[in-house]
């Protein structure tokens, strides 16, 4: 696909998806935190009321009611909440394919797999929808009427995807990789069982019938799932931004805490009313969680057996600059990749080519505008006065050691 063409894609698309997440998670918190904290009438105060809840927003007080429903009593404007998410996965797809799906090396590391780039668009395609079918299959089962045997069931099958995926997919695409399943069993979640369940209940309302509370049990059960889903989510829509996570070696292990502690915090919030310790448990899970990470971050391996330590130096560097978020492993849109870089033929915007060698490297990273690869945005700052000799000696011994295919265009 045309460069300009994912420009804007990327742009555009991007912006709608941010802005549908933020309301789509934004209705999900606070839809929750309003059945949490429902207070339940009085004894024969009113058969058909469930709960009721007061907001103060705005100068002024909300009543909230949550109440059967008869069919005589439809609200004329009922507000419906949908949309939000559709256009959240949509966009998130139309993303997805533009930038890593339409090239499919952009999704492996090419370090640890062969795949051709159609098979790694395959396999990234086989876990948004297998996975959404699976995770149903599970909570449509009998093991789904036990919550805890469901969810354990769950968190196990999420840690394999994430050992298989990361076993050939560049850490970049893996964090992606998961947020894009997890989020695609959200957005299902709405279609296929919260708002399926919701046009249920009001069309056995419109008929006549009386109001069934197991179809909005059924939806509020899927919706306390998304609930809980909302901030690994979130952190990995973000995780472009974390190369030093997504880079590292133990990255599985990484992600896996990343995910249990943000659905920990999720659950600790939720019990604010009910558990005096609920901050204090926050922080601690928090500090475990902190420590994990940097145990793990500490077993990096390095990428050359050499055992230079130059080549550790020059890894260390690289992960301390952040380069991991730009020039990730396989082809990448927003820098070349630099796997195999080191000795291969570079195509420069001019038409001209240069030899990679250590030459080029240090001035692509002290004058970056000097000579931009073909099929790229001059947009990289540059590092000199930021990098001391030794260091830079250290990041070219990286460059040197990182195999692969070739990365320039």
């Amino acid at each position: 696909m045309e460069t300009v063409w994912i420009e804007w894609i990327n742009v555009l698309f991007r912006f709608a998806h941010v802005v549908a997440g933020i309301m789509w998670i934004g209705n999900s918190l606070l839809f929750t935190w309003m059945e949490l904290n429902l207070t339940k009438p009085e004894k024969d105060r009113d058969p058909d009321l469930l709960g009721e809840l007061d907001m103060l927003h705005g100068g002024g007080v909300f009543h909230l009611e949550k109440r059967i429903l008869h069919g005589n009593a439809i609200p004329e404007r009922l507000h419906w909440f949908k949309w939000q998410s559709y256009t959240t996965w949509l966009t998130g797809f139309v993303l997805l394919g533009a930038l890593f799906l339409s090239n499919g090396a952009t999704l492996l590391d090419a370090t640890k797999t062969h795949l051709e780039p159609l098979q790694g668009a395959g396999l990234s395609l086989l876990g948004i929808f297998g996975g959404w079918l699976v995770y149903d299959l599970i909570w449509r089962s009998p093991l789904g009427k036990s919550r805890s045997a469901g969810l354990i069931v769950s968190l196990l099958l999420l840690a394999g995807a994430c050992f298989a995926y990361g076993s050939v997919f560049n850490g970049r695409a893996l964090f992606l990789q998961i947020g894009a399943m997890m989020g695609t069993c959200m957005s299902a979640n709405v279609f296929f069982h919260i708002i399926s369940n919701q046009h249920k209940f009001m069309r056995s309302l419109r008929a006549g019938q009386a109001h069934d509370l197991s179809l909005g049990k059924r939806a509020k059960s899927r919706s306390l799932h998304n609930h809980y889903m909302t901030f690994p989510v979130v952190f990995l829509m973000l995780s472009a931004h974390f190369p030093g996570l997504y880079a590292a070696d133990w990255k599985v292990p990484i992600l896996l805490v990343v995910i249990l502690a943000l659905m920990a915090v999720k659950h600790l919030m939720n019990m604010r009313y009910h558990f005096k310790g609920w901050l204090a448990s926050i922080f601690g899970v928090l500090a475990l969680a902190a420590t994990l990470i940097a145990v793990f971050l500490n077993q990096t391996a390095v990428a050359d057996t050499t055992g230079d330590p130059a080549v550790a130096a020059g890894q260390k560097v690289f992960n301390a600059m952040a380069c991991g978020a730009c020039h990730m492993q396989a082809a990448g849109q927003i820098a070349p990749a630099l796997d195999g870089v080191y000795g291969s033929m570079q195509v420069l915007a001019d038409g001209s080519t240069v030899l990679a060698d250590d030459d080029y490297l240090r001035r692509s990273i002290l004058e970056p505008q000097a000579q931009v690869v073909k099929g790229y945005a001059p947009s990289m700052p540059s590092f000199a006065g930021r990098l001391g000799e030794r260091e830079m000696d250290d990041l070219l011994a990286y460059l040197r050691s990182l195999r692969g295919a070739p990365g320039g265009k």
